[in-house]
């Protein structure tokens, strides 16, 4: 049964936050002298861990938001055994260069099309608002809808349920007939299949997958995805 409407996240499903971020970070690195006392790779190891821990405290709602983006840098550095009197001036010019390495997924941006000249399209996201604004305003994405959910502006994050439920709200659609198309397995495709929706998970950004988690849609390249779709 075909979709009636497709549903796109958009970090590391249409926008390489990955890369924007590891670039951000080495470009960081290289302009603060205390953060070459350890390696660049145990840097990013430590903040990774550091900032997925507290964005998974925010989603319960144990910080706000001005700790997780002070917290990240200044909880990495402490543990580093890094002088971190900087950290806060080293989080704000890290949000300001992670924005200049903004670039699409690759082969997102022709599926996008594709896909938007066959369905009505939406796109719903983790993270903070003005960032994410920004990010539907780089990428162009108001070309292909004016349906943009953002967790900020709901007050809570995926797989919520009532980011899914506005969704469908906003949609007009029957749960059954909507397709979400995202990277995430349980921010996603747990959020998706919970709200009733079809799901179509991306795996490029995945190191390995689980053989046990499953979508109704499996792909690591956007053409595969297009040829699902058109099929």
């Amino acid at each position: 049964m075909k979709p009636e409407f497709v549903y796109f996240d958009l970090d590391n499903t249409l926008l390489d936050h990955t890369s924007a971020e590891e670039a951000a970070h080495e470009e960081i690195y290289q302009t603060y002298p205390d953060l070459q006392k350890v390696t660049l790779e145990a840097w990013l190891q430590t903040y990774k861990e550091i900032n997925g821990e507290l964005w998974l405290k925010y989603q319960k709602g144990e910080v706000d938001r001005h700790e997780l983006h002070y917290s990240r840098f200044s909880d990495s550095m402490a543990i580093l055994g890094i002088r971190n009197g900087h950290s806060e001036e080293i989080g704000a010019n890290y949000m300001q260069i992670y924005r200049k390495h903004w670039h699409w997924v690759e082969g997102a941006k022709e599926a996008l099309e594709s896909v938007a000249e066959r369905y009505p399209v939406g796109f719903i996201t983790n993270g903070f608002q003005e960032t994410q604004r920004k990010k539907i305003e780089y990428l162009g994405l108001d070309k292909f809808s004016d349906i943009f959910i953002i967790s900020e502006e709901i007050g809570v994050m995926k797989p919520h349920p009532k980011v899914f439920d506005q969704a469908t709200e906003k949609s007009h659609t029957e749960r059954n007939r909507i397709l979400y198309v995202g990277d995430s397995y349980s921010s996603d495709i747990i959020g998706g299949r919970n709200a009733g929706w079809r799901t179509a998970w991306y795996t490029a950004f995945m190191d390995e997958i689980d053989e046990n988690r499953t979508a109704d849609f499996i792909f690591d390249e956007f053409p595969s995805l297009v040829n699902y779709l058109n099929s």
